[in-house]
Protein backbone atom coordinates (compact mmCIF):
# COMPACT_ATOMS: atom_id res chain seq x y z
CA UNK A 1 0.00 0.00 0.00
CA UNK A 2 1.01 3.65 -0.48
CA UNK A 3 1.66 5.59 2.73
CA UNK A 4 3.14 9.10 2.85
CA UNK A 5 4.67 8.69 -0.59
CA UNK A 6 6.23 5.33 0.23
CA UNK A 7 5.28 1.81 -0.76
CA UNK A 8 4.73 -0.26 2.36
CA UNK A 9 4.40 -4.04 2.43
CA UNK A 10 2.19 -5.50 5.14
CA UNK A 11 2.30 -9.01 6.57
CA UNK A 12 -1.39 -9.64 7.07
CA UNK A 13 -0.77 -12.76 9.14
CA UNK A 14 1.22 -10.72 11.68
CA UNK A 15 -1.54 -8.11 11.84
CA UNK A 16 -4.15 -10.79 12.48
CA UNK A 17 -1.98 -12.09 15.32
CA UNK A 18 -1.79 -8.57 16.73
CA UNK A 19 -5.57 -8.28 16.63
CA UNK A 20 -5.98 -11.64 18.36
CA UNK A 21 -3.43 -10.59 21.00
CA UNK A 22 -5.45 -7.49 21.87
CA UNK A 23 -8.67 -9.47 22.04
CA UNK A 24 -6.91 -11.87 24.42
CA UNK A 25 -5.83 -8.91 26.57
CA UNK A 26 -9.50 -7.96 26.78
CA UNK A 27 -10.27 -11.41 28.22
CA UNK A 28 -7.40 -11.28 30.70
CA UNK A 29 -8.27 -7.81 31.96
CA UNK A 30 -12.00 -8.50 32.25
CA UNK A 31 -11.38 -11.76 34.08
CA UNK A 32 -8.56 -10.75 36.41
CA UNK A 33 -9.82 -7.19 37.01
CA UNK A 34 -7.78 -5.76 39.93
CA UNK A 35 -5.40 -8.72 39.77
CA UNK A 36 -4.36 -7.51 36.30
CA UNK A 37 -2.66 -4.51 37.97
CA UNK A 38 0.96 -5.79 37.56
CA UNK A 39 0.47 -5.60 33.79
CA UNK A 40 -1.49 -2.34 33.72
CA UNK A 41 1.27 0.10 32.78
CA UNK A 42 2.73 -2.15 30.09
CA UNK A 43 -0.69 -2.84 28.58
CA UNK A 44 -1.59 0.85 28.47
CA UNK A 45 1.70 1.56 26.70
CA UNK A 46 0.68 -0.95 24.03
CA UNK A 47 -2.99 -0.02 23.85
CA UNK A 48 -2.98 3.77 23.57
CA UNK A 49 -0.75 4.01 20.47
CA UNK A 50 -2.76 1.23 18.84
CA UNK A 51 -5.82 3.47 18.75
CA UNK A 52 -4.04 4.87 15.68
CA UNK A 53 -3.21 1.46 14.17
CA UNK A 54 -4.85 2.17 10.80
CA UNK A 55 -3.75 -1.08 9.15
CA UNK A 56 -6.40 -3.15 10.94
CA UNK A 57 -9.72 -1.92 12.32
CA UNK A 58 -9.93 -4.96 14.58
CA UNK A 59 -6.88 -3.80 16.53
CA UNK A 60 -8.36 -0.35 17.07
CA UNK A 61 -11.77 -1.74 17.94
CA UNK A 62 -10.24 -4.07 20.52
CA UNK A 63 -8.53 -1.09 22.12
CA UNK A 64 -11.46 1.28 22.13
CA UNK A 65 -14.80 -0.29 21.50
CA UNK A 66 -17.06 -3.20 22.24
CA UNK A 67 -15.58 -6.48 21.11
CA UNK A 68 -17.84 -9.53 21.03
CA UNK A 69 -16.04 -12.35 22.82
CA UNK A 70 -18.84 -14.93 23.03
CA UNK A 71 -16.84 -17.60 21.21
CA UNK A 72 -13.93 -17.33 23.66
CA UNK A 73 -16.30 -17.46 26.61
CA UNK A 74 -18.04 -20.50 25.16
CA UNK A 75 -14.78 -22.42 25.29
CA UNK A 76 -13.19 -20.93 28.39
CA UNK A 77 -15.83 -19.53 30.73
CA UNK A 78 -19.55 -19.47 29.91
CA UNK A 79 -21.77 -19.42 26.88
CA UNK A 80 -22.92 -15.87 27.59
CA UNK A 81 -22.23 -13.14 25.03
CA UNK A 82 -20.27 -10.26 26.56
CA UNK A 83 -18.69 -7.07 25.32
CA UNK A 84 -15.56 -5.34 26.56
CA UNK A 85 -13.84 -2.02 26.26
CA UNK A 86 -10.14 -2.28 26.90
CA UNK A 87 -9.14 1.31 27.73
CA UNK A 88 -11.96 1.87 30.29
CA UNK A 89 -11.32 -1.62 31.67
CA UNK A 90 -7.63 -0.84 32.20
CA UNK A 91 -8.53 2.40 33.97
CA UNK A 92 -11.02 0.50 36.11
CA UNK A 93 -8.36 -2.09 36.94
CA UNK A 94 -5.99 0.66 38.05
CA UNK A 95 -8.62 2.42 40.12
CA UNK A 96 -9.79 -0.77 41.83
CA UNK A 97 -6.23 -1.87 42.62
CA UNK A 98 -5.12 1.67 43.64
CA UNK A 99 -2.32 1.54 41.05
CA UNK A 100 -3.76 4.13 38.67
CA UNK A 101 -1.51 7.17 38.38
CA UNK A 102 -2.18 10.71 37.21
CA UNK A 103 0.17 10.08 34.31
CA UNK A 104 -1.88 7.07 33.17
CA UNK A 105 -5.10 9.07 33.24
CA UNK A 106 -3.54 12.04 31.44
CA UNK A 107 -1.99 9.83 28.76
CA UNK A 108 -5.31 8.06 28.16
CA UNK A 109 -7.41 11.21 27.79
CA UNK A 110 -4.71 12.98 25.79
CA UNK A 111 -4.55 10.13 23.27
CA UNK A 112 -8.34 9.77 23.05
CA UNK A 113 -8.79 13.49 22.41
CA UNK A 114 -6.10 13.51 19.74
CA UNK A 115 -7.65 10.49 18.05
CA UNK A 116 -11.14 11.98 18.14
CA UNK A 117 -9.92 15.23 16.63
CA UNK A 118 -8.07 13.49 13.79
CA UNK A 119 -10.41 10.56 13.06
CA UNK A 120 -11.80 10.37 9.52
CA UNK A 121 -13.86 7.18 9.85
CA UNK A 122 -17.27 8.01 11.38
CA UNK A 123 -17.85 4.39 12.43
CA UNK A 124 -14.70 4.36 14.53
CA UNK A 125 -15.35 7.91 15.70
CA UNK A 126 -18.46 6.59 17.44
CA UNK A 127 -16.29 4.01 19.21
CA UNK A 128 -13.87 6.70 20.37
CA UNK A 129 -16.61 8.90 21.82
CA UNK A 130 -18.10 5.90 23.63
CA UNK A 131 -14.65 4.95 24.90
CA UNK A 132 -14.14 8.48 26.24
CA UNK A 133 -17.55 8.45 27.97
CA UNK A 134 -16.97 5.04 29.54
CA UNK A 135 -13.50 6.06 30.72
CA UNK A 136 -14.93 9.18 32.31
CA UNK A 137 -17.60 7.15 34.10
CA UNK A 138 -14.93 4.82 35.51
CA UNK A 139 -13.00 7.76 36.94
CA UNK A 140 -15.97 9.37 38.67
CA UNK A 141 -17.80 11.44 36.10
CA UNK A 142 -17.39 14.94 34.61
CA UNK A 143 -16.03 16.36 37.87
CA UNK A 144 -12.91 14.22 37.44
CA UNK A 145 -12.13 15.78 34.04
CA UNK A 146 -9.60 18.58 34.18
CA UNK A 147 -10.26 21.96 32.56
CA UNK A 148 -7.57 21.20 29.97
CA UNK A 149 -9.16 17.95 28.84
CA UNK A 150 -12.68 19.41 28.95
CA UNK A 151 -11.57 22.13 26.56
CA UNK A 152 -9.70 19.58 24.49
CA UNK A 153 -12.67 17.28 23.93
CA UNK A 154 -14.90 20.27 23.22
CA UNK A 155 -12.57 21.56 20.52
CA UNK A 156 -12.15 18.08 19.01
CA UNK A 157 -15.94 17.69 18.92
CA UNK A 158 -16.38 21.10 17.29
CA UNK A 159 -13.90 20.09 14.60
CA UNK A 160 -15.72 16.85 13.84
CA UNK A 161 -19.09 18.59 13.78
CA UNK A 162 -17.78 21.08 11.25
CA UNK A 163 -16.35 18.31 9.07
CA UNK A 164 -19.61 16.34 9.13
CA UNK A 165 -21.63 19.49 8.40
CA UNK A 166 -19.43 20.33 5.41
CA UNK A 167 -19.74 16.78 4.06
CA UNK A 168 -23.52 16.85 4.29
CA UNK A 169 -23.77 20.30 2.73
CA UNK A 170 -21.58 19.18 -0.19
CA UNK A 171 -23.73 16.10 -0.73
CA UNK A 172 -26.94 18.11 -0.76
CA UNK A 173 -25.53 20.35 -3.48
CA UNK A 174 -25.03 17.44 -5.87
CA UNK A 175 -27.44 17.14 -8.83
CA UNK A 176 -30.70 15.44 -8.00
CA UNK A 177 -30.01 12.68 -10.53
CA UNK A 178 -26.73 11.77 -8.79
CA UNK A 179 -28.42 11.76 -5.39
CA UNK A 180 -31.09 9.42 -6.74
CA UNK A 181 -28.55 7.05 -8.25
CA UNK A 182 -26.49 6.90 -5.04
CA UNK A 183 -29.45 6.98 -2.64
CA UNK A 184 -28.71 3.63 -0.99
CA UNK A 185 -25.00 4.34 -0.53
CA UNK A 186 -25.70 7.81 0.84
CA UNK A 187 -28.29 6.43 3.24
CA UNK A 188 -25.73 3.95 4.62
CA UNK A 189 -23.03 6.62 4.94
CA UNK A 190 -25.34 8.99 6.77
CA UNK A 191 -26.62 6.22 9.02
CA UNK A 192 -23.03 5.57 10.12
CA UNK A 193 -22.50 9.29 10.64
CA UNK A 194 -25.68 9.44 12.72
CA UNK A 195 -24.30 6.75 15.01
CA UNK A 196 -21.21 8.93 15.55
CA UNK A 197 -23.42 11.96 16.22
CA UNK A 198 -25.47 9.98 18.73
CA UNK A 199 -22.42 8.90 20.74
CA UNK A 200 -21.08 12.43 20.46
CA UNK A 201 -24.35 13.76 21.91
CA UNK A 202 -24.27 11.20 24.74
CA UNK A 203 -20.84 12.40 25.80
CA UNK A 204 -21.82 16.07 25.60
CA UNK A 205 -24.98 15.42 27.61
CA UNK A 206 -22.96 13.52 30.21
CA UNK A 207 -20.59 16.47 30.51
CA UNK A 208 -23.44 18.98 30.72
CA UNK A 209 -27.15 18.35 30.02
CA UNK A 210 -27.30 21.91 28.67
CA UNK A 211 -24.08 21.75 26.67
CA UNK A 212 -24.29 24.32 23.82
CA UNK A 213 -22.89 21.84 21.29
CA UNK A 214 -25.97 19.62 21.69
CA UNK A 215 -27.86 22.07 19.48
CA UNK A 216 -25.07 21.84 16.89
CA UNK A 217 -25.34 18.04 16.86
CA UNK A 218 -29.06 18.26 16.10
CA UNK A 219 -28.41 20.82 13.37
CA UNK A 220 -25.84 18.58 11.67
CA UNK A 221 -28.28 15.66 11.77
CA UNK A 222 -30.86 17.78 10.01
CA UNK A 223 -28.43 18.39 7.13
CA UNK A 224 -28.67 14.78 5.99
CA UNK A 225 -29.71 14.14 2.38
CA UNK A 226 -32.35 11.68 3.57
CA UNK A 227 -33.82 14.04 6.14
CA UNK A 228 -36.30 15.48 3.67
CA UNK A 229 -37.43 12.01 2.64
CA UNK A 230 -37.92 11.07 6.29
CA UNK A 231 -40.04 14.19 6.84
CA UNK A 232 -42.15 13.33 3.77
CA UNK A 233 -42.70 9.81 5.10
CA UNK A 234 -43.91 11.19 8.42
CA UNK A 235 -46.26 13.58 6.60
CA UNK A 236 -47.72 10.66 4.63
CA UNK A 237 -48.42 8.85 7.85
Amino acid sequence: MQLDGQTVGIRTSAIEEKCQAFETLVIYCSTLQARFAPYLAQTLELTLPSLRFYFHDGVREACAMSVSMSLFFFFFFTSLTSTFRLVPMLLSCGKTSSTLTTQMVSASFHQLINCIGAETDPSFMASLFKCFTDSLKVLGGPASLSHEFRNGITEATKRQLQILADKRKNRSQRPASELADDAEDLALIEEIEDFALEDMAKLLYYLDPKHPLLVAVSSVKDLGCNQEDSDDDRDDL
